[in-house]
This record gives C-alpha cells, sequence and structure tokens, in this order.
C-alpha cells in the first residue's frame, strides 16, 4: 500500500480532517490530498512529523521515502542494474 494511502486511512480512523492534519505539519489542504492520493510526495521531515502525529513508524516509512528517491532516480533502468548499484553502495560501505 502506497504511504498516501496509509496516511489517510490512519488519518481516518482517528477521526482527524485533512485540514487539521495539514496546519499541524505546515502544509496547504490542497498538497495534503495530492499526498493522499500518492500525487505528491512528503518531505522526510513532514514524513517523520505525519508519523508522530498519527502514531505510524516512522523507520517503515522512512525506508520507503528513500527507496522512492533511489527508484526515481534510475525510473529508466533496468532493474538489474539498479541491483548492482544498490550492491555496489552496499560493498564499498563494508555494509
Amino acid at each position: 500500500m502506497d504511504i498516501g494511502t496509509i496516511i489517510k486511512e490512519a488519518r481516518l480512523k482517528i477521526g482527524m480532517s485533512q485540514k487539521d492534519l495539514a496546519t499541524q505539519i505546515g502544509c496547504d489542504v490542497s498538497f495534503l490530498c495530492k499526498v493522499e492520493k500518492n500525487e505528491k510526495k512528503l518531505s522526510l521531515e513532514k514524513l517523520e512529523l505525519v508519523s508522530s502525529i498519527l502514531h505510524l513508524d516512522f523507520i517503515k516509512y522512512k525506508n520507503e521515502y528513500y527507496y522512492d528517491k533511489v527508484d526515481s532516480i534510475f525510473e529508466n533502468e533496468k532493474e538489474d542494474y539498479k541491483v548492482m548499484i544498490i550492491n555496489n553502495i552496499i560493498n564499498k560501505n563494508n555494509v
């Protein structure tokens, strides 16, 4: 499930309006609406704030945030090339 959908479901579960959440994280309602529709992405800082407000596992969604970033960088590359790059990064950092 996409992070926008998860945010929307968590927000609705606690009975919070889009306006209330948008105000608390410092963005406008139209932006939050696009986030919940998976049309826009939150910054890492706003994702951490949303996670705190909605009691979501920030580390889990932080991983998704970085996965999406890496994936978008290599969007025109084949999967095996992406894997090779990730493996090179791991090997260079002795992980």
